[in-house]
């Protein structure tokens, strides 16, 4: 080490331990309590040396001047204040120290650094020794590291807020923890930690899950159930209903393995309750609006424009090669212009509408669509398919009673599809609808049904 100068031999070691302790020091200051002489080193990294590469006779009087040439002005107040003699002096006790942070001014750009002060003991406490030290890289890094976990945590809390509690669930044993940021799901008295996850969801179910949904919250809240779509899917998504505040309320459980863990299972639920209404409302509506469209206004009986796109989709079908199964039964009112020449509009009106209730109630299964003034379209499917020829044996039987009562009757005609012969729904309803007008031909001679 070079010589200090002015300063006795003693204070050198003083520096050497500081160096020592901190390594990395721009410029070490040893400064004398008693007169304010100071000398200022610098570590020889090369040579791991301090040599001097200033001296002085009053560090706080030199200090105050740099402090206002290099030091950002920002930090300049604080420097001064807390850098006087009286300051440093008084407070600071044997083998005391405290640190500082601030900016210097280098080249134009401020840079971070700390300043630590330590007080010498029992031979050297007349010194004290100041390290300074260039933390710029540093403090970028935390400032930058600080602000990306503050991102983090806005987004982390941002989710968690979305969820009404989570679970860390480990599958081998089933011991789970469990973090609740919701006042009412906590009311559901589920501990914040168990032993066994899926017996304790297995007795809360019983008083907590809808009725509706009970059976299938049974089957799905098991180990194994969770293992095997974990293992096929690596997820598992469950939409029940929960009773909260007195009423079921919508809910959705979304479960992942944990990512450097995958014996771990976190486990999220998340209230869609407002959500699920609000879409539940809308298809509604939406409903109601496709229903009006649909739906003959005079009958409640579909509409033409509904036949048409129940003929596209089954045409797209046969197309497909998928040989839809169906029959269709083409119904005409007998004796309407008759009912409307003598008893008036409405009075045919009624006389549809009880024509369109007798077809609907012989064909429970299938959809009855009104094409025109006086005629029906059944597209005749399901269980009324299976049983076509004898629930139009019963439509006819029906007609013929209220013919002799003088009650409305219908002719109808009836054909299924056929793979061999009809390339599209006009085939099939040509044929019922030639069946039609030959059953047709038996009311002709009775003024009382007349077309």
């Amino acid at each position: 080490m070079q010589n200090a100068g002015m300063l006795p031999e003693g204070h050198i070691t003083f520096a050497r331990l500081a160096l020592a302790l901190a390594n990395d020091y721009e410029s070490i200051y040893v400064v004398n309590t008693q007169n304010g002489s100071y000398a200022e080193y610098r570590p020889q990294s090369t040579k791991k040396e301090l040599i001097v590469r200033a001296e002085g006779s009053d560090f706080f009087q030199d200090f105050q001047r740099d402090c206002t040439a290099v030091v950002h002005p920002e930090d300049q107040p604080k420097m001064m204040r807390i850098f006087s003699r009286e300051r440093i002096f008084g407070t600071l006790g044997e083998g005391q120290s405290f640190s500082l942070h601030y900016r210097l001014m280098r080249e134009g750009r401020p840079l971070f650094y700390c300043l630590k002060t330590i007080r010498g003991t029992g031979d050297d406490d007349r010194y004290i020794i100041i390290g300074v030290q260039n933390v710029d890289e540093q403090r970028r890094r935390e400032s930058a590291a600080m602000a990306e976990y503050e991102i983090y945590s806005e987004i982390t809390k941002a989710l968690s807020r979305r969820y009404e509690v989570i679970y860390y669930v480990d599958l081998r044993n089933g011991h789970y923890l469990e973090f609740s940021a919701s006042e009412k799901y906590a009311k559901l008295g589920v501990g914040v930690k168990g032993t066994d996850f899926f017996r304790d969801a297995q007795q809360n179910i019983q008083a907590d899950i809808d009725p509706k949904d009970l059976q299938m919250m049974r089957q799905a809240m098991t180990r194994s159930y969770f293992q095997e779509n974990l293992r096929e899917s690596g997820t598992v998504s469950l939409n029940y209903r929960l009773i909260l505040e007195g009423r079921p309320q919508y809910v959705t459980l979304f479960a992942m393995p944990a990512e450097n863990d995958p014996d771990h299972v976190i486990i999220a639920v998340t209230n869609v309750d407002a959500a699920v209404r609000r879409e539940l409302k809308l298809r509604a509506e939406l409903g109601s609006v496709w229903d009006m469209a649909s739906k003959d206004a005079l009958t409640g009986v579909k509409n033409k424009h509904a036949y048409a796109l129940a003929e596209t989709e089954l045409n797209n079908a046969i197309a497909a090669g998928k040989t839809p199964v169906f029959a269709l039964a083409v119904c005409d009112v007998n004796g309407l212009k008759h009912v409307n020449d003598s008893k008036g509009h409405s009075a045919g009106d009624d006389y549809i509408c009880c024509a369109s209730q007798m077809i609907a109630d012989v064909f429970p299964c299938s959809p009855v669509f009104r094409i025109g003034g006086d005629e029906f379209a059944v597209l005749v499917q399901g269980k009324d398919y299976d049983d076509r020829s004898e629930l139009f044996r019963h439509l006819k039987e029906i007609a013929s009673d209220n013919r002799r009562k003088g009650l409305v009757t219908v002719a109808a005609g009836l054909a299924a599809f056929d793979p061999e012969q009809d390339q599209c729904v006009q085939d099939v309803f040509e044929r019922a609808d030639r069946a039609m007008y030959d059953n047709k031909k038996t009311y002709r001679d009775h003024p009382e049904s007349r077309a």
